[in-house]
């Protein structure tokens, strides 16, 4: 079988595109090509470099590099709905493959598709989004989602979200969990712990968060309860925040001004891969008490490494906390600082979690992940139906056309790609000719 694979947002640039999803492709791209099974594989890179630094090898696996601006989404998808759909057909694959939410348009009918939800924030908390990316997922996520073969979800909450909000059925949908990395199945000696900690100034020890500073991370409510938590305790452990800066995070400076926490506050950026295993196990506690996420890797993470977690208690991240993690209403600012001091305070919390470490890592690993996501793409091209119909409400007209108002925001965002998109009804229109011709 002949597999296509939309790897353009694998990215290893030292910011947030070097995030969860990109994490996700990179893996599973590694995995792949360890065990590809009986299955060829064509995957689309985003330029040559890309290809060079996943430095990955096997007979079974060939990179097509596409070039565009890394800094400007509008050329990927550009290239995504109306570029790649004549590559799949010219190179004759049978499956493709989007691994982040959105399939191509103009799909040739004869290919079964893939597509991986990562979660539904644009409908469960639109807020949390600027208007752009609400739009682009509200049109093309949703279509893509309504048109795929098969989706895979990230979490068991990711489907069910899936089922309630947009009515498809869970028959559709396979559950495959993310994996965490084998690097962190290395364990830090005490003595490079201490090190590492005096080289970052953290000799009293750390609470760590490590993931985008964007809304949806409810990071302001973590520092009304780390400061709430040195009212109670008096402890003089600091907060680490660490990540790239992503998007409508001036609220979260503005709120450690205000607390006069400048001094206990610490932004060290990015975290490289070579570092994030060191950041996880020199911390006291992991803390990610995120108001939505699809699954929530970073806490898989950090009980891999055997630290402490408290997060919360909605979406997926019980199922990534794995019956270790302490789970907490994300809103509730005194459960919050309550479950920070039990966990840096309750030994048989730490024993525990460092004991369970290798269960951890085998729950999420890598192989089954990969295992799991080509039984999917099997599954896939044993059901594929040669009409797809185009998605309807009860009133039998289209969802989620993209309409002038995404042209509109697209051009703004971009400057130059005021061409893009034009009104839904044209793909709509568009797919139904090349329906007509295949």
């Amino acid at each position: 079988m002949h597999i296509g694979i939309n790897a353009q947002l694998l990215s290893f640039s030292q910011n947030y595109r070097n995030g969860g999803i990109s994490r996700y492709i990179r893996y599973l791209l590694t995995e792949l090509a360890k065990n590809p099974g009986q299955h060829t594989y064509t995957i689309f890179v985003n330029g040559p470099d890309t290809a060079a630094h996943l430095d990955i090898h096997h007979p079974q696996l060939s990179f097509v590099p596409a070039t565009w601006p890394e800094a400007k989404p509008a050329a990927r998808v550009a290239w995504e709905q109306f570029t790649l759909p004549s590559l799949i057909r010219q190179r004759g694959i049978q499956v493709f493959h989007s691994p982040a939410n959105v399939l191509p348009e103009f799909l040739p009918r004869r290919c079964a598709s893939v597509v991986t939800l990562h979660d539904l924030a644009f409908l469960r908390m639109p807020e949390v989004l600027t208007r752009p990316k609400r739009l682009y997922h509200r049109t093309f996520t949703v279509r893509s989602l309504r048109r795929a073969t098969r989706i895979i979800t990230v979490s068991e909450s990711t489907g069910r979200d899936v089922t309630e909000l947009l009515g498809i059925s869970a028959q559709r949908m396979t559950t495959v969990y993310p994996c965490v990395d084998e690097r962190f199945a290395h364990s830090c000696t005490e003595e490079e712990i201490q090190a590492f900690r005096a080289r970052q100034g953290l000799e009293d020890g750390f609470l760590l968060y490590l993931g985008t500073l964007e809304p949806r991370k409810n990071i302001p409510t973590l520092l009304d309860a780390y400061a709430r938590l040195r009212q109670m305790t008096g402890t003089r452990v600091k907060l680490v925040l660490a990540g790239g800066k992503g998007w409508l995070y001036d609220a979260i400076f503005a709120r450690v001004q205000q607390l006069g926490l400048e001094a206990d506050v610490l932004f060290p950026g990015f975290v490289s891969d070579a570092e994030q295993a060191l950041w996880y196990q020199a911390a006291a506690t992991f803390v990610y008490p995120s108001l939505y996420e699809g699954f929530g890797i970073p806490v898989a993470e950090a009980l891999a490494c055997g630290t402490p977690v408290v997060t919360s208690s909605v979406s997926s991240l019980p199922e990534a906390g794995a019956g270790l993690a302490l789970t907490v209403d994300p809103h509730d600012v005194e459960a919050l600082a309550s479950a920070l001091q039990k966990a840096l305070s309750d030994p048989a919390l730490k024993e525990r979690c460092r004991n369970q470490s290798p269960s951890t890592r085998e729950r999420f690993s890598a192989a089954t992940m990969a295992r799991q996501t080509i039984a999917v793409y099997e599954q896939a091209v044993t059901s594929h139906v040669a009409q797809r119909t185009i998605p309807v409400n009860e009133n039998n007209k289209p969802l989620y056309h993209p309409g002038k108002e995404l042209e509109r925001s697209l051009s703004r965002q971009d400057g130059k790609e005021d061409t893009l998109f034009r009104s839904g009804k044209k793909l709509d229109r568009a797919r139904a000719r090349q329906d007509g011709s295949e």
